[in-house]
């Protein structure tokens, strides 16, 4: 199951990274990114550190293709705080009961929001803090919001498209990658013996 987990996850942060070179070189649409969608899939997916090692996996490798700013710490560890809320979910929203396609996407929607907002706040803060282009002050901090409402807006909807589509494809390909490992590992094994 390890051997198939890593594969998966380097499937993940392979269409992540070229995912990401596309959308900010050819797209260019600010703040349109897949990472989040990639993000949850490995929480919800496949488990444990995978949720971490995915998205700054895919942000390390595109940073060195396309760059990033001085907030980069923000950004990173954006994308490591929700990939840890699909490690959450994986426990509470999709895999305690088997929810159905419906429930899944449901749930994928109210995660794409969240994300979003989450990301919104956490990066948006980070920039109030290091760009020095607002006054340090309340009103300076809700400026820097008000001036970055249309990357939320951006952001808002392409997840909304990539995590509910993201979110159903995953499950029908991760189920199906499980059952097929099981088939040829009991094959493999029966063989043995």
């Amino acid at each position: 199951m390890n051997k198939l987990k890593i594969i998966l996850a380097i499937i993940l942060v392979t269409i992540g990274v070229i995912g990401r070179f596309i959308l900010v070189s050819y797209v260019g649409i600010p703040n349109l990114e897949i990472i989040t969608a990639l993000a949850l899939i490995a929480g919800i997916y496949l488990g444990g550190v995978y949720a971490i090692i995915v998205p700054l996996s895919i942000i390390f490798f595109s940073d060195l293709i396309i760059g990033n700013n001085y907030i980069f710490i923000f950004t990173w560890t954006a994308f490591a705080f929700i990939g840890l809320a699909g490690l959450v979910c994986r426990k509470y929203r999709f895999q305690n009961s088997i929810p159905s396609t419906r429930d899944k996407i449901q749930n994928s929607f109210y995660l794409a929001i969240g994300s979003s907002v989450f990301f919104y706040l956490y990066t948006n803060f980070g920039w109030f803090l290091m760009s020095g282009m607002y006054e340090y002050s309340l009103s300076g901090l809700l400026r820097c919001y008000w001036m970055a409402i249309p990357f939320f807006r951006n952001n808002l909807i392409g997840n909304l498209i990539f995590v509910p589509v993201g979110i159903y494809v995953a499950s029908k390909v991760f189920c199906g990658a499980k059952e097929k490992y099981f088939y040829f590992s009991t094959i493999k094994n029966e063989k043995r013996m």
